[in-house]
C-alpha cells in the first residue's frame, strides 16, 4: 500500500492547495493520503471534494500545537 500519512496544504505551511495536493497524490499512485495541517481543518472540505472521483482514500486530520508557559511542547 502506498500512503502519505502526514501532508500539509496551504491551509497551514504546505506549498500546494488542497485540491492540487490530492491531484498530485493520485497522479503518484498513492492509495491513502492524510491531510494533517497545523491547527487548521480549513483545507479538508476542498480536499474531500477533490478526492471524491479518485481511488484515493483521504484521511482527515489536524496537527495541534501545544504551548506550556509560553514554550512549544513537543
Amino acid at each position: 500500500m502506498r500512503a502519505d500519512l502526514h501532508a500539509h496544504t496551504t491551509a497551514s505551511d504546505g506549498t500546494c492547495a488542497p485540491a492540487v495536493l490530492v491531484s498530485r497524490a493520485d497522479d503518484l499512485g498513492l492509495e491513502v493520503l492524510a491531510i494533517t495541517d497545523h491547527d487548521s481543518v480549513g483545507g479538508l472540505a476542498s480536499a474531500i471534494e477533490a478526492a471524491r472521483d479518485t481511488g484515493l482514500a483521504l484521511v482527515p486530520g489536524v496537527e495541534l500545537s501545544a504551548v506550556d508557559d509560553e514554550r512549544d511542547v513537543q
